[in-house]
């Protein structure tokens, strides 16, 4: 009898674990399938509003990546839509929308559909023209590497040539061009002081002590914070998911070019 028992607890587990792993599969295949669907939705907007100059002498008379972004066009998608984002030795290029409550396009791509991938997205507590002394943008760490999922690049071994060959970001607004080289970055926590509220100067020179405490990455010995320049901080999850781990990138304004 206990034989019995035992047999029927033992095909209740098999069962149980087979039912677990086809929900497990299908899960997975269910959240690739959405990024898909919002890999290719990036890659439309990218063929469609974004080139480059067609003339090679256009593009070496400036000191920025020359590209050709249609800013009505993206407008039209989404109004929230502020600036484009170029990081070239990642090959990050998206839109950035200007979220208008908290984590309101976490999981809502440009065009304002129901993804897991999200949208790359700024602060609501950050300037829109991206002139505030501590701006932040967010972008998903996508196991795919789109979004923001490149950044860890930054801090794995060796990988600091990246950074030694072109260190800047670039921000795109209707008007502007601005540049921002990198000058730390490090794993924090949801909450931390990487994600400071800067207003004032001695704000500021505490945001920036912090920065250099915690910094994997040295800052360069040329980088002039003295005219207290714009910070940018990208930032991404980090580790697994629900351990409340981030990944930041901290970058400062080194030159602007009017459009």
């Amino acid at each position: 009898m206990n034989k019995k028992i035992f047999n029927v607890v033992r095909i209740i587990a098999i069962i149980i674990c087979v039912v677990v792993i086809i929900y497990e599969l299908a899960h997975i295949y269910m959240d690739q399938k959405e990024y898909q669907v919002a890999d290719e939705e990036y890659d439309t907007i990218r063929e469609t509003v974004v080139s480059w100059p067609v003339d090679e002498d256009e593009a070496q008379i400036v000191d920025y990546p020359l590209l050709q972004i249609d800013f009505d066009k993206l407008e039209s998608i989404n109004n929230d839509f502020v600036a484009w984002i170029y990081f070239p030795c990642l090959d990050i290029s998206y839109p950035v929308v200007k979220e208008n409550e908290v984590d309101e396009y976490l999981h809502v791509t440009f065009d304002g559909q129901e993804n897991k991938a999200g949208c790359i997205f700024e602060d609501v507590l950050s300037d829109s023209e991206f002139r505030g002394m501590h701006d932040i943008v967010f972008g998903h760490n996508m196991k795919d590497q789109s979004m923001f999922g490149k950044l860890k690049m930054l801090y794995q071994s060796d990988n600091n040539e990246l950074l030694e060959e072109n260190p800047y970001v670039y921000i795109y607004t209707r008007d502007y061009v601005f540049q921002y080289r990198v000058f730390g970055y490090y794993i924090t926590n949801v909450g931390s002081e990487a994600y400071s509220v800067v207003e004032s100067s001695e704000e500021y020179d505490t945001f920036l002590n912090y920065i250099q405490l915690h910094s994997a990455y040295e800052r360069p010995a040329d980088a002039d914070f003295s005219q207290k320049p714009s910070i940018l901080t990208l930032s991404t999850c980090s580790g697994k998911s629900g351990s409340g781990k981030r990944f930041v990138v901290h970058t400062y304004k080194c030159a602007a070019w009017e459009r």
